[in-house]
């Protein structure tokens, strides 16, 4: 069995858990950003060319193979967030949507990331405050929807007929969920507070009606479960 001081930098950081990326990994990965030449028609493919061109660089010895790694997995968003920037300064704002809703941290609480705010932050100032806000609502759509399963879970009614040993399993299983759910729905608030703001100011009447639903929900939902 190959050795764990055997694996490449890439297989260490895919399968092992890494210490956060190095400081100086960000200004590298503006360097190549800066040296790329994006065609702005999909931002997945220009993003996907930067990654190759590090690991180019690392393969033939211009920079160190753990950052070269590094740079190929975007950690820290050292290759994304730069070419957000970029895309958003050429106000090709909605390529940017299209990408950012197709990775899966876009269904989970977290998201708002210095990367992502800087999409929002840059389609705002592109004038496009309607798509930023049709972004928020989408993202806070789906981590609502997450939580009020759990939550459903929780207050389901325990199920009859179950043999005792699939009953005992179902009873661990709906214990481990009840003792989650209330950092979920704490985690659910806290990334409206981070977002609302793009909504409070830019959004319709309608926009602010749905984050006032959501608000009032985990609300309900927290005073039920405590």
């Amino acid at each position: 069995m190959t050795g764990a001081d055997d694996r490449s930098p890439f297989e260490r950081l895919m399968f092992e858990d890494a210490a956060p990326p190095p400081r100086h990994l960000a200004a590298l990965g503006q360097r190549f950003v800066d040296a790329a030449k994006p065609k702005f028609r999909n931002f997945r493919v220009d993003l996907e060319a930067v990654e190759i061109a590090a690991s180019k660089a690392g393969r033939a010895g211009e920079i160190p193979a753990d950052d070269a790694a590094q740079l190929f997995l975007d950690r820290g968003d050292s290759l994304s967030l730069p070419l957000v920037r970029l895309y958003v300064e050429a106000r090709e704002t909605e390529l940017v949507a299209k990408w950012l809703m197709t990775l899966g941290s876009f269904h989970s609480t977290g998201w708002a990331t210095v990367r992502n705010l800087a999409a929002l932050d840059g389609m705002v100032a592109a004038g496009e405050h309607a798509l930023a806000v049709a972004i928020i609502r989408k993202h806070l759509e789906k981590t609502q929807r997450i939580v009020r399963e759990r939550w459903r879970t929780v207050a389901r009614k325990e199920p009859v007929g179950l043999p005792p040993e699939r009953l005992t399993r179902y009873r661990e299983e709906l214990a481990k969920v009840r003792w989650e759910l209330l950092g979920e729905i704490e985690a659910a608030r806290i990334e409206i507070a981070e977002l609302e703001s793009y909504v409070r100011k830019h959004g319709s009447p309608e926009d602010n009606r749905a984050i006032d639903t959501m608000l009032a929900d985990l609300e309900k939902a927290r005073a039920r479960f405590t």
